[in-house]
């Protein structure tokens, strides 16, 4: 599952994933609303909503076909794509939330059962884009060390840290050129699926996987900071 608001960067992220499983022996088949990307090798479907081609009825068609690899451009019945997961097919879909925990919760609220979640889905990542400072004219700035620690900065990584702004040159636009992306990458743990097969909620996840070290989104966010890769106000922006 990859998740993020419109212009996050999903439907990359998904292609990217495609062209990696694709290969002469596996058939990929895609359900997409629209098709973005055509892809040599793949079979992409259309989603016509006026002809009764919705995604749902793509994907009961498609686990006819002997398919490797199903990507689903929106799930929308979670109880289908979970069906799909068990039968050994891989799923790649997207999910409009917030994060990777939120995700597991829509899912449920979508009819998908505890149980189901735990073992059928194995990874959700949550992303987002950010502009990316630009090299030509970034600058340096003085921030109290008080105020790094509220924006969520690790007292011991504050001793070589620096801050860059952006300032704004002919070769940018605002102190920025291109995008990078930051991610919440979540693997489904054993320790994850208990807690989800006894009914956590996505605070007590958060909690859960912030135990396990894995990065939030804000704190991936804040890395790219401390990379000098784009700034902190950008990252306030986004997270």
């Amino acid at each position: 599952m990859v998740t993020g608001p419109t212009g996050s960067g999903k439907t990359v992220s998904l292609y990217t994933g495609m062209d990696i499983l694709n290969t002469p022996e596996r058939n990929i088949l895609t359900a997409e609303d629209p098709i973005e990307i055509d892809l040599e090798g793949i079979n992409q479907v259309a989603i016509n909503d006026n002809i009764g081609l919705d995604f749902a009825t793509a994907l009961r068609v498609f686990l006819r076909q002997d398919p490797g690899v199903i990507l689903v451009g929106e799930i929308r019945d979670g109880e289908i794509a979970i069906r799909a997961a068990q039968t050994g097919h891989m799923i790649l879909s997207t999910l409009h939330t917030n994060s990777a925990t939120e995700t597991l919760t829509r899912l449920q609220n979508l009819g998908v059962s505890a149980f189901n979640l735990a073992t059928s889905v194995s990874l959700i990542i949550a992303q987002r884009l950010v502009r990316k400072l630009c090299s030509a004219c970034k600058e340096s700035v003085e921030i109290p060390e008080k105020v790094l620690m509220a924006e969520g900065f690790n007292k011991d990584s504050l001793a070589h840290l620096e801050i860059y702004r952006a300032v704004g040159c002919n070769v940018c636009k605002e102190g920025y050129k291109g995008r990078i992306g930051i991610y919440e990458v979540v693997p489904i743990t054993e320790t994850l699926s208990c807690i989800i097969m006894d009914g956590a909620n996505s605070i007590q996840l958060a909690k859960t996987l912030q135990g396990e070290g894995i990065n939030n989104l804000r704190q991936s966010a804040l890395l790219k900071v401390a990379q000098g890769l784009t700034s902190l106000d950008e990252v306030n922006r986004i997270t």
